[in-house]
């Protein structure tokens, strides 16, 4: 049996949707799964158990130059319909998401599935569900991880009944990133795409200066030259003990996350993968989501919720941070 998952991005909605391979193949052992993915995200599905092949997308760079990007074009698709599956299923619900689900070849008998609705917090195109033979209807609240497993489960025809769980396989850390090696370093993910979301650099500075004086090392990454002149700024307030680390490719990221003692971090992907990776983790909800987002079945990880009028306070997460740590 030949299972294609369709999940295009991004960090941690990949994270969020890799429980299904371990479903997938609790129930259905004899299914090889090949997985659709951005190619900025396919050495982080290459860190999954349980996927024969990834099919990396490169749809972001392609928009910026479509004549340019004819043949690579071109190549995706031809990839994408070597094989023929009986079941492609589509966790994004997108119509970019739904043209490579309609795209890919399926075997006799063989169907594509998608969501069939929106849920509350999530990106849905109803013109996506056209794409399907079969849209499935989801509850209007229900978690992300909790939406992917229920549709594939549906789509495969078998029963969720065990907690989630991400198949991490990561590879041995590479011999450049030996500063990362460091088994008291807790890392600070302060950076977000979405403002709404950021919390001041004095409130990283006086958590990074506690964390320092219990015998932490405090590690900032960044992804982008704002995120790093505010990793820097971070740094400097803290003093000895913190340290700006290098930007690393995912594969190796997941890799030198693994060695880490644990991490602190805004609604990112980051956070998911240090919480999934079974870390001690605490995740900082500013906007309404850790009911749909949060690792809650992961017991290293603490949530906190908060609000924009009421942000999280350095005392509420220290002892966030002491009780998983």
């Amino acid at each position: 049996m030949r299972v294609l998952i369709v999940r295009l991005s991004s960090l941690g909605d990949v994270v969020h949707a890799a429980p299904v391979l371990v479903d997938i193949g609790r129930a259905l052992p004899e299914a090889r799964i090949d997985w659709v993915v951005e190619e900025a995200f396919a050495p982080l599905v290459g860190c999954f158990a349980g996927v024969d092949r990834v099919v990396p997308m490169a749809l972001r760079r392609w928009r910026k130059s479509l004549v340019g990007s004819r043949a690579e074009m071109g190549d995706f698709w031809g990839a994408l319909r070597e094989r023929e599956y009986d079941a492609v299923i589509d966790l994004q619900g997108l119509v970019k998401s739904a043209v490579v689900t309609r795209s890919a070849r399926t075997a006799t008998g063989g169907k594509r599935f998608g969501l069939g609705n929106r849920t509350d917090g999530a990106a849905y195109e109803p013109l996506a569900k056209f794409a399907y033979d079969d849209a499935v209807a989801m509850p209007a609240r229900i978690h992300v991880v909790d939406r992917s497993r229920r549709l594939a489960a549906a789509a495969l025809g078998y029963v969720v009944d065990t907690p989630p769980q991400v198949p991490w396989q990561v590879p041995a850390a590479a011999v450049e990133d030996a500063a990362w090696a460091d088994g008291r370093g807790v890392l600070l993910a302060h950076g977000s795409a979405k403002v709404v979301k950021l919390l001041p650099a004095a409130f990283w500075i006086a958590l990074g200066t506690s964390l320092v004086a219990g015998g932490a090392r405090v590690l900032l990454p960044w992804g982008t030259g704002d995120e790093r002149e505010r990793a820097v700024e971070i740094a400097a307030g803290i003093g000895e003990g913190a340290r700006v680390v290098d930007r690393l490719p995912l594969g190796r990221f997941a890799a030198a996350i693994a060695r880490l003692h644990g991490c602190i971090g805004l609604d990112t992907g980051i956070t998911h993968v240090a919480a999934t990776l079974g870390l001690p983790t605490v995740q900082l909800f500013i906007e309404d989501k850790a009911w749909r987002a949060a690792a809650y079945w992961e017991p290293k990880t603490a949530v906190l919720q908060a609000s924009e009028s009421a942000l999280p306070t350095v005392a509420q997460t220290m002892a966030a941070w002491r009780s998983v740590a």
